[in-house]
């Protein structure tokens, strides 16, 4: 049995109200295109009509071939969940009942899915005919899913308050018995979220100056070697080799500035190497005694053990403390200046337990003011008029990348001592110095690859002085032809010299595996300004044989070179 839109305004129940035929496709259209769910049913319950928009919510779609009409005539109890049916009876008594009828229905879709609506139904009594139902719906089957969700979380958070609760309790009983355990704890999670809470700004940090490390590099190394460049050509009566030295001056400054921010950046990871610890604190005092009004009173006892650090960066970090020890001290003083070895246990936090060289720099200057002493190793913070807050923070950022800590105990009026701990390492070989020594010289063939054609230009010049043949490339491809050819040639280089960070092409790591490929005994030395990768810190993992920071000086260069040349020469022997 179909029905017909026209039966509900047609006959004697219109009374003289004449109806358009325009008006009835009005009204036609807008139930058949409204996105509300509508049907008509009977008191029985058998369906009269049924709009797209229901019928497609049911998963019956035009594309299917399904028409709304083909649901005409069928029970509306047949479209309902099983679990509900049994009150679709009870429905029928109410509608004949009462004029209206609200509430959920369960409805199984083409799928087998259950979906929820939310019907609001209305009866129509006609003056002819057996009285209709009107039906509108929404379907609410999300905002059940949601509900049922939240209250499912709800319960889940409540569970877990609960159960905290109960843990909270227990925690209570124990911590009562166990109150000098309790007061330990809470200064140490104290202590970790200083750490944390330092280490997320020194983060902060180092995105800024890793953003300008490598060509900040990249220039000074241009300057400073040509500045040596320089020093090399002129004769030794020449008055302007004091103007040289004076610009070299003010770029090893500009590198300590370079250096201090790079110890921020997650690139800027120590070049670690076991050292004996005693000449590295030697030199850091003799350097800050100049000038000094304090004087420095040093005991290094003679059994100090050894530590895997990056000298540069760790002497730095010293200079910096015993820096601050001086201006502590304005008028003169003593400062003291111990280094001792120590076993820490498990519980001497951050640290991991194990052996450790501390290193104790007291002054006996005015002291710390209470409320300042957790922000002195924070960047950018200072009390000094013409400070710039990054000599503690800097001296922090490079402990913690060598695994190591710093302490400051300080009380006002009579002084600060502040307490560097670093991982003890293997006995290490005393290393060589350089430091007022003529060039080392060398000979061989080096091949070098960096994007920077004034980088290039300067090495090829420094190196030619020193005794090598060189050949530039600009590229890694450049860098490997050249390689391949001189193979060809039974010329091999004695050493290659890479950039480890070409922009937009093929960097240090690429082509040293790729030259390994053509030549596995090759010896590659790595060079960058700054990566954000740990290859700089530990080459001989990524297979280089050595590596050169920038700015490098030019006795640094023709060192790591000397030290290549010979390897190859020692590789030749089991050729």
């Amino acid at each position: 049995m179909t029905f017909d839109m026209n039966d509900v305004c047609s006959g004697a129940g219109c009374g003289s109200i004449e109806v358009s035929t325009e008006q009835l496709k009005i009204y036609r259209l807008l139930v058949e295109n409204s996105l509300g769910l509508m049907c008509i049913h009977d008191l029985d319950g058998v369906l009269r009509f049924i709009n797209p928009a229901a019928a497609q919510a049911l998963g019956y779609n035009p594309e299917d071939g399904y028409n709304p009409e083909d649901s005409i005539g069928r029970n509306l109890r047949e479209f309902l969940a099983p679990s509900v049916r049994h009150l679709f009876d009870e429905y029928l008594c109410r509608i004949r009942r009462e004029p209206t009828s609200s509430g959920p229905m369960r409805i199984v879709a083409r799928d087998g899915s259950e979906r929820i609506w939310f019907c609001r139904n209305i009866r129509y009594d006609r003056l002819e005919g057996s009285p209709l139902v009107l039906g509108h719906a929404i379907d609410i089957t999300e905002r059940i899913r949601a509900e049922r969700a939240l209250k499912e979380a709800q319960a889940a958070v409540q569970q877990a308050h609960d159960q905290l609760a109960v843990r909270v309790v227990e925690r209570t009983a124990e911590l009562q018995q166990a109150n000098e355990r309790l007061v330990a704890e809470i200064e140490q999670r104290k202590l970790v979220e200083e750490e944390l809470l330092r280490s997320r700004k020194l983060e902060a940090l180092g995105v800024l100056a890793g953003g300008i490390a490598h060509d900040f590099n990249n220039f000074l190394t241009i300057i400073s070697g040509n500045i040596a460049l320089a020093k090399m050509q002129l004769k030794p009566a020449e008055t302007v080799g004091d103007t040289l030295d004076q610009a070299a001056t003010a770029c090893k400054r500009a590198t300590s500035l370079a250096s201090q921010l790079l110890t921020f950046g997650k690139g800027g990871a120590p070049v670690r190497r076991p050292t004996p610890l005693s000449g590295v604190i030697r030199d850091a005092v003799e350097l800050a005694r100049a000038g000094a009004t304090a004087t420095i009173d040093l005991f290094i006892g003679s059994d100090v053990w050894s530590a895997d650090i990056d000298i540069e960066q760790i002497s730095h970090a010293l200079h910096n403390i015993l820096l601050n020890a001086r201006q502590a001290m304005p008028e003169g003083g003593v400062i003291e200046v111990r280094a001792e070895n120590v076993v820490l246990d498990a519980n001497f936090k951050p640290l991991l337990g194990g052996r450790y060289v501390m290193i104790s720099i007291k002054d006996h200057g005015c002291g710390i003011v209470a409320e300042v002493l957790p922000s002195i190793f924070d960047p950018y913070f200072t009390t000094k008029r013409n400070g710039r807050g990054l000599g503690l923070a800097s001296v922090h950022a490079i402990l913690a990348k060598h695994e190591g800590h710093i302490t400051v105990h300080s009380i006002l009026g009579a002084g600060t001592t502040f307490s560097v701990y670093l991982p003890a390492c293997e006995p290490a070989q005393p290393t060589e110095t350089a430091i007022a020594e003529p060039l080392p010289t060398g000979s061989g063939r080096i091949l070098v690859m960096d994007d920077e054609e004034p980088i290039c230009q300067l090495l090829e010049q420094i190196l030619e002085r020193l005794g090598y043949e060189v050949e530039c490339a600009k590229d890694g491809a450049e860098a490997i032809e050249l390689y391949r050819r001189a193979k060809d040639l039974s010329r091999c280089f004695d050493a290659v010299l890479v950039d480890l960070t070409i922009p937009g092409g093929m960097g240090g790591k690429e082509v040293a595996a790729r030259l390994r490929q053509i030549d596995e005994s090759v010896i590659v030395v790595v060079s960058s300004g700054y990566s954000d990768t740990p290859i700089m810190s530990e080459f001989r993992r990524y297979g280089f044989a050595d590596v050169l920071p920038k700015p490098w000086t030019a006795a640094q260069l023709g060192e790591a070179l000397r030290r290549c040349v010979r390897l190859r020469g020692k590789s030749s022997i089991f050729q």
